[in-house]
């Protein structure tokens, strides 16, 4: 597959597909390995082992998006989001693993639609590579999303407090099995909150995070999180394209990871810092949370 132009394998991780359950742990021992092109353990074709109820069957080819608001917590008002509702959603009676996607900057609440994410999910579905998963992408509103860092009343507490939080009450989500990404801006705040936050979010992926030109403070900068954590996502994706100004410094946050011993990908594809690369790369994305949440819980120590 064109797509996997490289791929680093970091601390003992698998090329992105089902890990056996004794590679889990994010501190074992580092190396590295590289695939130049698909394999028959390509994410976006190997089916995924899910447990199913047998009497609950679903004949629906594709899954919805509706459009909703939300009370914020950390501005006034109220925040837009959309969320993909998998195939027989209101049939089922099952939660759902969910996975909150961030926008870049100056994007808003569609820019994940305008990727093909909805697609990209109903064909993984469809081919029953896949299990049902819900994604979230809500707004990052000014000025939280670009002129605050982390901590209270950032876009971290919008976050945790707001949007998590209605989507818990609202929607059949298991919060055990839960997925944070973004995109550029929202790269680095995907990044920022889930390793600070590892038992809220499973997993994550930070697709071009703009890190090189990020001036948080310490203790929301995700390269001082790492080198002080005991603990993060249980599954971590690093994503940038081969000509991105971004990826040197997504590089750099994969040698950090890697020194701490922490289990991580690091997939490096064709393009540079724009929307074709990123929609390009949608199925790996997208792959990486369907065997990272499909399991069951990977939260713990």
């Amino acid at each position: 597959m064109a797509l996997w132009l490289a791929l680093i394998s970091v601390a003992s991780c698998s090329p992105l597909g089902p890990p056996a359950p004794a590679t889990l742990n994010p501190a074992i021992a580092p190396s590295t390995s590289a695939v130049t092109s698909a394999s028959p353990a390509d994410p976006a074709t190997a089916p995924i082992a899910v447990a199913t109820d047998a009497t609950e069957i679903c004949d629906e080819a594709e899954g919805e998006v509706e459009a909703g608001t939300y009370p914020a917590v950390a501005v006034p008002g109220e925040l837009p989001y959309l969320i993909y509702l998998p195939p027989c959603y209101h049939q089922l009676s099952r939660t759902f693993p969910v996975v909150y996607l961030l926008h870049g900057y100056p994007y808003n609440e569609r820019h994940w639609l305008d990727l093909g994410a909805e697609q990209v999910a109903n064909q993984g579905l469809r081919a029953g590579n896949w299990p049902p998963f819900m994604m979230v992408m809500p707004l990052q509103p000014d000025p939280l999303f670009r002129n605050s860092d982390g901590g209270p009343g950032s876009y971290e507490t919008e976050m945790l407090e707001g949007i998590v939080s209605y989507v818990d009450k609202t929607y059949r989500s298991d919060p055990s099995r839960r997925g944070l990404a973004g995109v550029s801006r929202g790269g680095v705040w995907a990044l920022e909150i889930a390793f600070r936050n590892p038992f809220d979010f499973q997993a994550v992926a930070a697709v071009g995070p703009a890190l090189a030109v990020n001036s948080a403070r310490p203790p929301y900068d995700p390269f001082e999180i790492v080198s002080s954590a005991e603990n993060l996502p249980r599954a971590i994706l690093l994503l940038a394209g081969d000509q991105d100004w971004a990826a040197s410094s997504t590089e750099r946050l994969s040698a950090a990871l890697e020194v701490e011993g922490f289990r991580h990908s690091l997939l490096i594809v064709p393009g540079d810092h724009s929307d074709p690369t990123w929609a390009e790369a949608m199925p790996q994305i997208l792959a990486f949370f369907a065997w990272a949440l499909a399991g069951g819980p990977l939260s713990g120590s």
